[in-house]
C-alpha cells in the first residue's frame, strides 16, 4: 500500500499541462497597422497609375503595320527620312504638276500620317506638292520617346532636309501645316530654320507646362489633382525634357517676316482658345488668326472643310509667292 500512496502523491511535472494565458489583442494597434497598410497600398497604386500615365504620354502605342494605304496610291511615293541621331522616319511624297509650292504636314501626339491623308489630298488638289511623315514613336516610324514637340522639332528639320532635295520642289517655297503638337513643332522649327517659308499651326500650345496643367484631365483621363505633379515629374524623367522650357510663344516672333497663320477652334477642350490668341499676339507681321466657333481640337478641317480650304489656299499662295487674284485674302476674310 505504501508504494501505491507514494505513486498517488508523486508531484506533477510542471509545464506539460500548465495553462498559458492568451495575450490581449490591442484593437487600437491593429487598426493602426491596417490603416498604414491601406495607405501604403494606396500610395503604391497612386505611383503606379502616375507612372503608367506618364509612360503612355511619352510612349504612345504604335501600330505593327509595315504598310499603309498611301503605299498603294499611285499619287504618293514612299520615302525614308534618316535623322541626325540614326532613327528612320516613314514618309510619303505627293507631287503635282506645276506646283504652287510644297507643304510639309505634321500630326499631333498619339496621331499618325493616316490622320493627315485627307488634308494632304486636299492640298494636292489645290496645287501643292505635299509631304507627310510620322514623328518618331508614331505610326510606321522608328520607336522613340515622345517629347510633345521639344525634340520633334529635330524630326521636322530632318524631314525638311529631305524635302528640299526632292524633284519638283522649289526650296524657297516650302511651308509647314501642323496640328497640335505638330503645330508647336512647326512654329519652333520655323524659328530656327529660315528654309520654312510659312507656317499654319492649328490648336498648338503656347507654353507646354501651362497646357499640360490646363488640359490634363481632358487629355489623359485622370484628374489633375493629385496626379498632375507626379505625372509631369515622371514624364520629365522618362523623356529628359523640362516642359517649362518648351514655349512656342517665345519662339514665334522670330519667324517674322515670314507669315504665320494661327487656327484655333473656340470649342477646343484640350488647348484653350486663349492660347491661340497668345500665339497670335506673340507673332510678328505678317500674321493671321482664325478662331472658328463650335470647332474643337484640330477640328477646323473636318468641321469647316470649305472655309478651311479657301483660307489655307489663299494664305499659302500669298506666302509662297503665287497669289491668285481670284482667291480671297485670308487676312481680310
Amino acid at each position: 500500500m505504501g508504494s501505491v500512496y507514494q505513486g498517488m502523491h508523486r508531484p506533477r511535472l510542471r509545464g506539460r499541462l500548465a495553462y498559458v494565458p492568451r495575450p490581449r489583442v490591442n484593437a487600437g494597434r491593429l487598426l493602426l497597422r491596417v490603416g498604414l497598410g491601406a495607405v501604403a497600398l494606396g500610395v503604391l497604386a497612386f505611383l503606379m497609375l502616375s507612372g503608367l500615365t506618364a509612360w503612355f504620354l511619352t510612349h504612345p502605342p504604335q501600330a505593327n503595320d509595315i504598310t499603309t494605304r498611301l503605299d498603294y496610291d499611285v499619287g504618293w511615293v514612299r520615302l525614308n527620312v534618316p535623322t541626325r541621331d540614326g532613327a528612320s522616319l516613314a514618309a510619303w511624297y505627293g507631287p503635282v504638276i506645276d506646283p504652287e509650292g510644297t507643304v510639309i504636314v505634321t500630326h499631333g501626339i498619339a496621331s499618325t500620317h493616316r490622320d493627315m491623308v485627307s488634308k494632304g489630298n486636299m492640298l494636292r488638289r489645290l496645287g501643292f506638292n505635299t509631304f507627310i511623315f510620322d514623328f518618331r514613336g508614331h505610326g510606321l516610324s522608328d520607336p522613340g520617346v515622345v517629347t510633345l514637340g521639344a525634340r520633334e522639332v529635330n524630326d521636322l528639320i530632318d524631314a525638311l532636309d529631305v524635302v528640299v532635295g526632292l524633284p519638283g520642289v522649289d526650296p524657297r517655297r516650302v511651308a509647314v501645316i501642323g496640328d497640335s503638337m505638330g503645330g508647336a513643332a512647326a512654329i519652333m522649327a520655323a524659328a530656327r530654320d529660315p528654309r520654312i517659308a510659312a507656317v499654319v499651326a492649328e490648336s498648338s500650345y503656347a507654353r507646354l507646362l501651362e497646357t499640360t496643367d490646363d488640359s490634363f484631365q481632358a487629355f489623359l483621363g485622370v484628374p489633375a489633382f493629385p496626379f498632375a505633379g507626379p505625372v509631369q515629374l515622371m514624364a520629365r524623367l522618362f523623356s529628359g525634357v523640362d516642359p517649362g522650357q518648351v514655349n512656342p510663344a517665345d519662339d514665334i516672333g522670330r519667324i517674322s517676316p515670314r507669315p504665320v497663320f494661327i487656327i484655333h477652334g473656340q470649342s477646343d477642350r484640350y488647348v484653350p482658345t486663349e492660347v491661340g490668341q497668345e500665339l497670335y499676339e506673340a507673332a510678328g507681321e505678317p500674321r493671321v488668326i482664325w478662331q472658328p466657333p463650335s470647332v474643337g481640337h484640330v477640328g477646323a478641317f473636318s468641321q469647316r472643310l470649305g472655309e478651311y480650304a479657301v483660307r489655307v489656299n489663299a494664305f499659302l499662295r500669298q506666302a509662297l509667292g503665287r497669289a491668285n487674284s481670284d482667291t480671297p485674302n485670308v487676312a481680310a476674310a
